[in-house]
């Protein structure tokens, strides 16, 4: 199990010079699918280099919205 911790909070200044950055995430996930049955990505709401990293290697994205008008319209 990879868990986020404060060596993590560093990746996003060292993808900058990296060729393909988008996906070193989808990279590494796919060397260890044969050990998971599934594998959740949680990221924060935002577009940072991370965060793109999670979603080009998703294959389903579950996106939680509050119930109201605004949230779901957006």
């Amino acid at each position: 199990m990879l868990l986020a911790n404060i060596e993590f909070s560093g990746i996003e200044v060292s993808l900058i010079n990296i060729l393909s950055r988008e996906t070193v995430l989808k990279e590494y996930v796919n060397s260890v699918t044969e050990s998971y049955d599934y594998i959740l990505i949680d990221c924060m709401p935002s577009l940072e280099m991370v965060t793109i990293n999670d979603l080009a290697c998703a294959d389903f994205v579950l996106i939680p919205v509050q119930a109201a008008y605004l949230p779901l319209k957006a």
